[in-house]
């Protein structure tokens, strides 16, 4: 598995759900013993629940912890979004997992000096070796060093995996890499450096896939357990020759929910169904359902315009017409997965966990370009890479409602409250409009929160399209 923030079904109950994984787990300990579950990396965070308050504390992950326990994963590398939480937080879900974290190139910064991180008082391994019949097989693992959070130090992504094998490479038969790492890197590894892999467990990139690197194999599941990946692995010791067949499995409504881990998704479902229904959500009313994809992926979103922060945008001119254009900063997303079939109220919450209101300013054109230059060039990248609806440039300038913008006109904008109050990189500029901006409590039936206002326009839309 890779990249799983949900603990229960996603898409209306038909994809996903760990409790399913559990069953197909158990099918195969009957088939083998020596079944090895790993998650390469992010699952702390993000998600939905993660962001709610149970017993006094921020959930921040332990109810992925839980599930993974009730499951029986073995090893996990960590993700980029395992430190999005804080360091403490950090540090109780390490302290609470029964599976083992391993890492070449993640280290922990304690009070300016860099130290292994530690599970059970016992810095985290380098690697695992797992032993059959006499055959070991090593397991290691890389992070991308993207969440450059202050407690969190990296070493080279590529440099490190290459020592660790170098040190192993007479005390195992098998190598395998559990990464968290983008596609071309996983490329570049095992083409570059550390040829003699046979298989890559990848994550990070959220959708299916399987290749073939010279002699390495790299596969890589869908994001919250929609599929996982199945390698059945044998090692012939006459020839040293090792043989692996992967197959891609589904997980959905044809495989059972083991009661076990059922009893504890359950439970941390209820707490945030409470919450949810005390904001006042139904998380299973549906919203839309849709044929496309809904990108939300912060690859895509912070780098390029894509289709679900543009209908964010375009929410905000649904909302509020009178407005000539609309901005969305891609950093409020927070899902870093894809919605596609049914759409509900607890995916926009999940996408949405912080919400927030939205402005209305009206502003000069030559300010309206400055945001626009601003959010979609100098901000490619990070959270205030903007969205937008009713703008667009072309060759000769920038257009507003398929027409050139002036820079002595004023332009009715639509923008998040965050972003209107100066809390993007680099348009901390727009707080000195703060003061002229309007905020309304609703539009018409409408509450002016982001997650509502964009419920309201997807349920307006063509359904099944």
């Amino acid at each position: 598995m890779n990249d799983v923030y949900e603990i229960a079904p996603v898409e209306g109950g038909k994809a996903g759900g760990m409790a399913r994984v559990a069953t197909l787990r158990n099918r195969l300990l009957e088939e083998n013993p020596h079944v090895i579950t790993t998650l390469s990396g992010d699952f702390v965070s993000p998600s939905l629940i993660g962001t709610l308050t149970y017993q006094g504390e921020k959930i921040a992950g332990k109810q992925m912890v839980e599930v993974m326990n009730a499951l029986g994963v073995d090893y996990v590398v960590p993700g980029n979004h395992e430190y999005d939480i804080k360091e403490d937080e950090h540090l109780k879900r390490i302290a609470e997992s029964d599976f083992q974290w391993i890492t070449t190139n993640c280290f922990h910064k304690v009070d300016g000096k860099i130290v292994p991180w530690e599970q059970n008082g016992k810095p985290f391994p380098d690697h695992v070796i797992y032993s059959i019949d006499g055959v070991d097989i090593a397991f290691f693992g890389s992070t991308v060093p993207f969440n450059k959070k202050e407690y969190v130090s990296y070493t080279d992504k590529y440099e490190s995996v290459k020592a660790t094998y170098e040190k192993l490479k007479d005390e195992a038969e098998v190598f395998i890499g559990i990464t968290h790492l983008e596609e071309d890197m996983d490329d570049s590894l095992a083409t570059y450096f550390v040829p003699e892999l046979d298989l890559i467990l990848g994550g990070h990139d959220h959708v299916n896939m399987k290749h073939q690197y010279g002699d390495v194999i790299m596969t890589k599941a869908d994001a919250n357990a929609k599929t996982v990946y199945v390698h059945r692995v044998s090692y012939n010791k006459a020839t040293g020759k090792t043989t692996i067949q992967s197959e891609l499995v589904s997980i959905d409504e044809t495989i059972a929910e083991d009661p076990t881990v059922k009893k504890v998704v359950d439970k941390w479902v209820n707490i945030s169904n409470e919450s949810m229904a005390n904001m006042g959500y139904q998380p299973d009313e549906i919203v839309m359902v849709t044929k496309d994809t809904l990108d939300g992926r912060e690859s895509s979103i912070r780098y390029k315009p894509t289709n679900y922060p543009i209908m964010t945008a375009e929410s905000f001119l649904f909302v509020a017409p009178e407005a000539d254009l609309a901005i969305f900063n891609s950093g409020s997303i927070r899902l870093d997965d894809i919605l596609t079939g049914t759409i509900t109220e607890y995916d926009i919450l999940r996408s949405f966990p912080f919400g927030g209101g939205i402005s209305l300013v009206d502003l000069q054109g030559d300010v309206v370009e400055r945001v626009l230059e601003t959010g979609t060039i100098t901000n490619i990248g990070i959270g205030g890479y903007l969205q937008l609806a009713n703008a667009e440039k072309r060759n000769d300038g920038w257009y507003i409602k398929g027409e050139k913008l002036s820079a002595s006109k004023t332009y009715k904008m639509a923008l998040p409250q965050f972003v209107m109050g100066g809390g993007e990189a680099n348009l901390e500029f727009l707080k000195n409009y703060q003061n002229q901006s309007q905020n309304p409590d609703s539009f018409k039936e409408v509450k002016n929160d982001v997650r509502d206002i964009i419920m309201a326009y997807f349920r307006q839309l063509p359904q099944g399209n």
